[in-house]
């Protein structure tokens, strides 16, 4: 947990009464309107980068921003279901599902929330999802990063295979058994449909790997700095069980 945080008068706040890592908390105490304890938690240099809103870093426009999200769910009467938790070595992802009400129809829309963490204790948290079905056009996250090498060599050759446009080669990186690929608005998709969906190169900027699941912060080429999301899951063989896609391509 996060001490020590300031607000805009550079005075100490309380500690925060949010239990858990950050990205599994976030989505319910914004929906639970836990504004000030997630300001707690964030703390004086924290910086939130979305789809929706785009970014914003500071006490000020942090708290704008969650107060925009709150609004923005609570207009949708939305629910949210948090899955997995990938922990890694200087970032984490939270994987969840938001159920959503979008003019009388109701949607179910994966997203993801990736924890960077930085020195002093700070942290930046990216939001991954989709925004098209919601009638949004994506505003980030865009921040700038650096290509890394350690990449886990099952997810390295699908990114190969897809980079070459070898629709053959990126099947194979899957186990004959695979749940397949899932998109960002949560249509399914099998193994086979690879570089279909992905259907842009990539460059892996951050890793979060637990040996069972390995998310993937990557810059889509010819994109600019606009970061994606991949999360695959490993199978018995060491081949990719799932493919898990969090962004728009």
């Amino acid at each position: 947990m996060r001490h020590g945080a300031k607000n805009g008068d550079d005075q100490e706040l309380p500690p925060s009464s949010l239990r858990g890592r950050l990205c599994e908390v976030f989505f319910s105490a914004v929906l639970a309107e836990q504004i000030e304890a997630l300001m707690r938690r964030l703390g004086d240099k924290a910086e939130l980068d979305d789809p929706i809103f785009g970014k914003a870093a500071g006490m000020g426009p942090l708290r704008e921003r969650l107060i925009e999200w709150t609004r923005f769910l609570a207009e949708r009467d939305a629910l949210y279901d948090r899955t997995i938790t990938v922990v890694g070595a200087d970032r984490d992802v939270t994987e969840g599902t938001l159920e959503l009400r979008d003019q009388e129809q109701h949607r179910s829309l994966p997203i993801a929330l990736l924890m960077e963490r930085r020195r002093e204790r700070e942290v930046a948290l990216r939001v991954f999802c989709a925004t098209s079905a919601l009638g949004v056009e994506a505003r980030g996250p865009s921040a700038s990063a650096t290509p890394v090498g350690a990449v886990p060599s099952f997810a390295a050759d699908l990114l190969a295979a897809v980079a070459k446009r070898d629709a053959g080669a990126a099947t194979a990186c899957f186990e004959q058994e695979s749940i397949g690929i899932r998109d960002a608005l949560g249509g399914e998709h099998p193994r086979e449909a690879a570089t279909r969906v992905l259907s842009r190169p990539m460059t892996v900027t951050g890793v979060a790997d637990n040996g069972q699941t390995c998310a993937l912060e990557v810059t889509f080429e010819g994109g600019g700095s606009r970061l994606g999301l991949l999360v695959l899951a490993r199978g018995d063989s060491g081949l990719a069980r799932s493919l898990r896609v969090y962004s728009e391509i």
